[in-house]
């Protein structure tokens, strides 16, 4: 018995058997008339961390993508900033709104039409909106960018362009960015670094880099090995008063951190950031050697006639003796000490500077920049005497 199925402004009549009217076969006992078929169907939908990442991180669940209960705090202070394509609940975790979508033409009549065979599929259709045929000779004229593959299995693809010519739909960036500040086993986090506008870009607050881009940042991946890590806002952020966007990768035994958990000198990682209405942007970087363990001050703050101690690996202590590496220390006032200022000791495993050398009270950076790890970044506070 022949049927009709309409979408929008298509329509297809189909059969379980072959008959005059409906003479193609589109799968074992599901036949169609012969007919200009549409190249996709295009729609949106909203997907949880877990299916937005499927391509990428098929090993992860949603439950790998639950926020702790400190980042949640930090979530509170500093909340997300796209408010357009990104939802985070307690209950959901993060969810991301409006994701380009397409479906091959005949998977998604095969699919549609023979139900209990895909179910999967069944159920991703149902989440759909503004499910649309588009015909080859109007995708050119389509105003899209990259849209992720809903496959007839029900699960979905990497971002693909449909045709070239949607390049031409996003503002360019990538060269107005660049990437700076390496950091490594920085504060929680094993690896961490910046992007910021290049000077001539004039973006020099907050209110500019959130207006220009920022606020239109809705991903953010590290790729090492073909091993991708998704961060999730706040392991990306930006905030005030500054004008760049910052990451880390948290040093913690986490399913989705696995791939950095270990890494060897010179292996090489490519940073990637997607935002609504831009192209994605791209960096790639080589690591430095992995520290056994992350160096470590004697305390979080001091007091003038105490000496400061820090216990680092040997091999960066011998590049300070040699000086092949680079020792600072940078103020309340934003004077820069230097190794030629310092007043420094280097015994067996250990830094040594004395704090009377250090005139203001407030917060201060310690900066070691080695050949062989990178650069190490330390805050520490020099108090008033007895108000430690």
């Amino acid at each position: 018995m022949e049927h009709t199925l309409t979408i929008e402004h298509f329509s297809i009549h189909y059969d379980s058997h072959k008959t005059e009217l409906c003479p193609i076969q589109l799968y074992p006992s599901l036949y169609v008339e012969d007919t200009t078929l549409p190249r996709y169907f295009i729609g949106t939908t909203t997907m949880s961390a877990a299916l937005f990442y499927q391509a990428d991180c098929p090993e992860l669940t949603d439950e790998d993508y639950q926020l702790s209960e400190g980042f949640q705090q930090i979530l509170h202070r500093f909340p997300h900033t796209n408010q357009e394509q990104l939802l985070f609940t307690l209950e959901n975790g993060y969810q991301w709104k409006h994701v380009p979508i397409y479906i091959d033409a005949k998977d998604y009549l095969i699919g549609k039409l023979l139900p209990a065979k895909f179910n999967d599929l069944q159920q991703r259709l149902k989440d759909i909106q503004q499910l649309t045929p588009v015909f080859a000779d109007g995708l050119p004229d389509l105003d899209s960018y990259k849209r992720k593959r809903l496959f007839i299995s029900g699960r979905y693809g990497s971002r693909e362009l449909l045709v070239p010519e949607h390049k031409k739909n996003v503002q360019a960036i990538q060269k107005k960015l660049h990437y700076i500040n390496e950091l490594y086993s920085f504060a929680h986090y094993s690896y961490a670094a910046m992007i910021e506008f290049l000077p001539e870009c004039e973006i020099t607050t907050y209110d500019a880099f959130h207006e220009t881009y920022g606020k239109y940042i809705y991903s953010f991946t590290i790729t090492k090995n073909d091993q991708t890590i998704p961060l999730l806002w706040p392991d990306y952020l930006y905030h005030q008063p500054e004008n760049h966007l910052e990451f880390g990768v948290l040093d913690f035994p986490s399913k989705r951190y696995t791939a950095f958990n270990d890494w060897q000198a010179g292996e090489e990682i490519m940073i990637e950031i997607l935002a609504e209405g831009f192209e994605d942007v791209h960096f790639k970087t080589t690591l430095k050697k992995k520290l056994s363990k992350p160096p470590q001050l004697s305390q979080p703050s001091y007091q003038s006639e105490e000496t400061l101690t820090l216990t680092v690996t040997e091999d960066i202590l011998k590049e300070l003796e040699k000086q092949e590496a680079s020792l600072e220390i940078l103020d309340p006032k934003k004077s820069i000490w230097n190794t030629e200022l310092l007043d420094y000791q280097i015994s067996e495993e250990t830094l040594l500077i004395s704090c009377r050398q250090f005139e203001h009270t407030g917060r201060y950076q310690l900066k070691i920049n080695s050949k062989d790890y990178g650069q190490l970044l330390l805050l520490f506070a020099l108090m008033e005497e007895n108000n430690k």
